[in-house]
């Protein structure tokens, strides 16, 4: 059992921290030393409890599910407490070999309602900067979306170096300049041990479970000052890909509380669709702007430009007619030999493959594709990717899992750390 003892405010009411017990049940599950805490740039004390419960409760709810542990609070939203089970369902549904259970008891249920601002905008956006957001970010552009960065969710807290590059990436983007911008911290990643990671039968909590719930709970006491009655999440995959995730429309919409509603943003569209919007946006507008797609610990420019992720954007980027140099990257035409190195040497999942499918699709109909200099050579690699060069490799890795080493190492690095980091000195 998991007991929420208090709900404290510090500095200056812009820091949430909770107070939690834990019983036998569940203890290995949470680091002692690393308690749960939020922080935002305001003063949140004035929120009521049953708001300021939901941050915790969106990160520690999936855990007693899949560990099958109670958790006990004092006050809660009655829309939050309504949508758990909900939510619950959902998560049964993705993972049908294993037996959720868990409780959510609190000791009153409250009622709260949004109060509208004026003359000030009422929807908000989880705002990362990539693909996924921008697009969304158009299709909501008139709205002029609040928009909100969580610090600890693809950054660690540590990384101040990359959290400032961002930063200043999003207050000085002249696309921007309409939107207010809402930061947070929390350390949603590092209150729990590597135990929460074994309660899947393959590692990847944060995606699989967690950071859906997570970073819309986050907004909650934010929201509730700010009068917001809609919140957009930017869709990672689309309905055509049959892998379990962490945010979902039917997991995401059915998340609430004081009346705020929740929208899953383009489930509707490919990847490939929102970077052929964002390209024909950018030429509607005249307005540059840059994709920040990647947080490499590798970073010396804006983005690595040398990852999977990197490289799946740049490729979109070539097929939609658009320079990816303009967007915040920094290739040539001979981009398409170190993609391949990355690719032969990375993993690969099913949801992977999708994205790069689709790249495959696009090239075989694109029609005037961007080229760097040696217009033959480039136009060549890329009826070589039509023609499922990259799909190949990619269904290789899938027919050939590397789980159970992958699962050692995460087991190395994490319950014998002190072992591991000896390894790799005499690796080196």
């Amino acid at each position: 059992m998991l007991v929420l003892d208090t709900i404290d405010f510090k500095d200056g009411g812009k820091r949430i921290d909770y107070k939690y017990s834990t019983s036998a049940n569940c203890k290995k599950f949470f680091d002692k030393k690393n308690p749960f805490y939020i922080k935002y740039e305001e003063n949140v004390s004035g929120v009521p409890e049953s708001i300021a419960v939901i941050p915790f409760l969106c990160n520690v709810l999936p855990i007693s599910w899949f560990g099958d542990f109670e958790i006990r609070v004092g006050e809660i939203d009655k829309g939050f407490a309504n949508s758990v089970e909900s939510v619950k369902k959902q998560f049964a549904e993705q993972y049908p070999n294993y037996n959720l259970g868990g409780k959510l008891s609190f000791r009153k249920e409250i009622e709260n309602s949004i109060n509208k601002k004026n003359n000030v905008t009422n929807t908000a956006m989880l705002f990362s900067g990539g693909v996924d957001a921008y697009a969304t970010y158009i299709r909501y552009f008139d709205q002029s979306p609040d928009l909100i960065t969580i610090l600890g969710a693809d950054m660690s807290i540590e990384d101040k170096t990359q959290w400032n590059d961002f930063t200043g990436f999003i207050e000085n983007e002249k696309l921007l300049e309409q939107n207010q911008k809402i930061y947070i911290e929390s350390n949603v990643r590092a209150f729990y041990t590597y135990q929460v990671e074994l309660l899947l039968k393959d590692i990847g909590w944060w995606g699989k479970v967690q950071h859906g719930l997570s970073l819309i709970g986050s907004v909650a006491p934010v929201s509730y000052l700010k009068g917001y009655d809609t919140l957009c999440i930017a869709s990672s995959y689309t309905e055509q890909v049959a892998v379990a995730w962490g945010s979902t429309p039917d997991i995401d919409e059915k998340i609430s509380w004081a009346g705020l509603q929740v929208k899953h943003d383009g489930y509707e569209l490919k990847r490939q669709d929102k970077v052929d919007l964002i390209a024909n946006f950018r030429k509607e507008k005249g307005t540059a702007f840059r994709l920040r797609v990647c947080y490499s610990e590798r970073n010396t420019d804006f983005n690595c430009s040398n990852c999977e992720k990197c490289y799946r954007t740049i490729l979109g980027l070539v097929l939609a007619g658009e320079n990816p140099n303009n967007y915040g990257f920094a290739v040539d035409g001979t981009f398409y030999d170190e993609m391949y190195k990355v690719l032969d040497r990375g993993g690969a999942s099913v949801g992977m493959q999708y994205f790069w499918w689709e790249l495959m699709q696009k090239a075989k109909n694109a029609e005037e594709p961007f080229t760097f200099k040696d217009t033959t050579l480039e136009l060549q690699r890329l009826r070589e990717i039509a023609n499922g060069k990259i799909d190949t490799i990619l269904q290789e890795k899938i027919d050939n899992p590397q789980t159970e080493k992958k699962n050692m190492k995460f087991l190395l690095r994490n319950k014998f750390s002190g072992m591991y980091k000896l390894y790799k000195r005499l690796k080196r």
